[in-house]
C-alpha cells in the first residue's frame, strides 16, 4: 500500500441507522471491528471476491458512472452468520458509499426495492444540495 486511499467513503444516513439496528442485534459479536475492517478494505478493492454486482429496483436510475453491489461477510455459521453490505462505486470520482448493512435475521435476501430507491434517491437528492 502506498499510503494513499484510493477510494474515499460517504457514509448516508441510512446506513448509519442500519449499522447502529446490526451492532444491537448482534452485540455478541465485534461488528463494529468486522465493519471498520471491511470498509477499509473496500477503499483499497472496492470489488473484493465475496461481492457481486447487484440488479438495481426496476424504477431505480443511478447517476451516470455509479454501480450497485452486494458483499457478504461471513461472521459464524451458515446463511444467518452473514453479513450484507450494499454499497455503491463510482470509479471515476473514486467514491464507495454505504447504503445499506443487515444479517439475514432482518431480511432473508435484501430489503424491498421500494426502500432500496428510497435510500439512493436520499443519498443523491442529498448530494445535489452541496
Amino acid at each position: 500500500m502506498t499510503g494513499s486511499t484510493p477510494f474515499s467513503l460517504e457514509k448516508s444516513a441510512n446506513f448509519e441507522r442500519s449499522f447502529k439496528k446490526l451492532v444491537k442485534a448482534l452485540k455478541h459479536l465485534d461488528i463494529v471491528g468486522i465493519v471498520v475492517s471491511c470498509l477499509k478494505d473496500l477503499m483499497v478493492n472496492p470489488y473484493p471476491p465475496k461481492s457481486r454486482d447487484e440488479p438495481l429496483p426496476k424504477r431505480t436510475n443511478l447517476p451516470q458512472g455509479w454501480t450497485f453491489h452486494k458483499l457478504e461477510l461471513p461472521v459464524a455459521k451458515g446463511a444467518s452468520g452473514q453479513i450484507r453490505l450494499m454499497y455503491l462505486v463510482n470509479e471515476d470520482m473514486r467514491v464507495i458509499k454505504p447504503l445499506w448493512i443487515y444479517n439475514h435475521e432482518q431480511f432473508k435476501k435484501r430489503p424491498s426495492d421500494k426502500d432500496i430507491d428510497d435510500v439512493i434517491q436520499e443519498i443523491f437528492d442529498d448530494s445535489s444540495d452541496d
